[in-house]
């Protein structure tokens, strides 16, 4: 009985430890993508505050929104016209700037722009619901605030150029997020116990 209770103790134990070690999921990763790797989409929230985003949205993102949406990146469209027109990008402009009723204000609003790597920026053609993400490219977001409706919005001020990749870390340093204090907790709990049913077994045989 001692034994069978202490092995289901055991295999909890050995659950948790890896269960721990199971990574966060979450949408997108931060930086541009690798070759291949995806759609990068980067967002430049001009006069807004927050320092520009660029993440990578992995695989062939359906439309511009969806690569924002698989970059990880929140965006809210209008009430009138939903995500036909992306009115918020992670909540920026606030309701003082924007209420997103409608349209947006032909002097505040969201540019869209298309790259490839290491190309320049040109601006979008058509909405981001149905344009399509040239893969292994650049999506482009930048807050437009022209003194007219007649003037021309500025691209993102970070370039389409796709990051130099570094250095795989050592060994050693891969598997610092393992919880090794965990494990080594168990096993010492699995040594001491088992000397225990040792030592009952011995005391019972006398």
């Amino acid at each position: 009985m001692i034994a069978s209770r202490f092995a289901v103790v055991c295999a909890l134990l050995f659950g948790a430890a890896f269960v721990g070690a199971a990574p966060a999921s979450a949408a997108g990763t931060d930086g541009a993508c690798p070759e291949g790797g995806g759609v990068t989409v980067v967002v430049d929230f001009g006069d807004l505050g927050p320092q520009p985003l660029v993440r990578c949205a992995t695989g062939t993102p359906a439309n511009g929104i969806a690569a924002l949406q698989e970059a990880g990146i929140e965006v809210a469209g209008s009430q009138k016209y939903g995500l036909a027109v992306a009115c918020r990008i992670n909540g920026k402009p606030g309701p003082d700037v924007e209420s997103c009723a409608g349209m947006p204000s032909a002097t505040a609003y969201w540019s869209y722009w298309h790259a490839s790597a290491g190309g320049s920026w040109t601006s979008s053609q058509e909405g981001a619901q149905t344009a399509k993400p040239a893969p292994g490219g650049f999506e482009g977001w930048a807050f437009a605030r022209p003194k007219s409706a007649n003037d021309l919005p500025t691209p993102p001020r970070v370039p389409p150029v796709r990051q130099v990749s570094s250095p795989a870390p050592a060994a050693s340093d891969q598997g610092s997020s393992f919880p090794w204090g965990l494990v080594a907790g168990a096993v010492v709990i699995v040594l001491v116990g088992g000397a225990g049913i040792v030592v009952a077994r011995r005391r019972r045989a006398q």
